[in-house]
């Protein structure tokens, strides 16, 4: 079953879908995060695909849109990244509110700036999560505006630095990241994770990938696709995405699916 949901933040409403197996009982649950300037579908349908073989699969999931975006309340240029982390929290309160998730084994997955808000998620609330997946994650995000910076100073960037493919993006987005750090708050969590990035990434390198290879040790599982780009856009690198992917969660929900 997929249904239509929207969960009021009390900042605006959040806009999203919800996936049910065809089983009367608790499901285990993933919790879906989409990425910078992103939606809940992400490109080729990558979060709508993923969503429908879990649910094949017994597994529920739940996707929404970041304020701002997709067809959630907002503008863009009013997203922050510290916003978006308060919205995830709300989302995780409410998949767990659901009479139909098991509360005991929830993972949550983040693609891009989602795999970031994952983590520092997951870093706040980690003795609540099974699990966590990071896809092409990105890190400390101030170092995004720096690039940007440098690469306009330099002139290898034209145009306006608050231009994001036509999106504007909003001042305190800036101030925002400049005042956190992403990986020390990330470094909380306790439990082991999965980190899957293309090789071919030229939005966000393999190296912020090695980064939280190096935070966590052994507890992390870095899988590099190759030549994939940011988003997984050819067939044989989204199937070996998905198919890693399903190993870590059906690993982690003791296969009991």
């Amino acid at each position: 079953m997929e249904k239509f949901v929207e969960l009021d933040t009390g900042k605006g409403i959040l806009r999203g879908m919800l996936h049910l197996p065809d089983t009367d009982k608790k499901y285990p649950g993933v919790i879906l995060y989409h990425g910078f300037s992103g939606d809940r579908m992400e490109p080729g349908f990558m979060f709508v695909r993923f969503s429908r073989l879990l649910a094949a699969r017994g597994i529920a999931s739940v996707r929404f849109d970041f304020l701002g975006s997709g067809e959630s309340d907002g503008n863009f240029a009013d997203m922050t990244f510290s916003g978006e982390a308060e919205q995830a929290s709300a989302i995780l309160d409410y998949f767990k509110s659901l009479d139909m998730i098991d509360e005991d084994n929830i993972i949550i997955l983040g693609l891009s700036m989602g795999g970031a808000i994952a983590g520092y998620l997951a870093g706040m609330r980690s003795a609540e999560l099974k699990g966590l997946v990071l896809w092409a994650p990105a890190g400390e995000m101030r170092l995004f505006i720096e690039k940007r910076e440098k690469g306009i100073e330099s002139g290898e960037i034209t145009g306006d630095i608050m231009d994001i493919s036509g999106l504007r993006l909003g001042e305190k987005f800036i101030e925002d990241v400049r005042s956190l750090n992403v990986m020390k708050q990330t470094s909380g969590y306790e439990g082991d994770l999965l980190i899957v990035h293309g090789t071919g990434d030229i939005t966000v390198p393999v190296a912020v990938s090695e980064g939280y290879l190096q935070l966590f040790g052994s507890r992390a599982q870095l899988v590099l696709v190759e030549d994939a780009d940011h988003t997984f856009q050819g067939i044989p690198w989204i199937e070996q995405l998905f198919d890693v992917t399903i190993k870590y969660i059906k690993r982690k929900f003791n296969n009991g699916l």
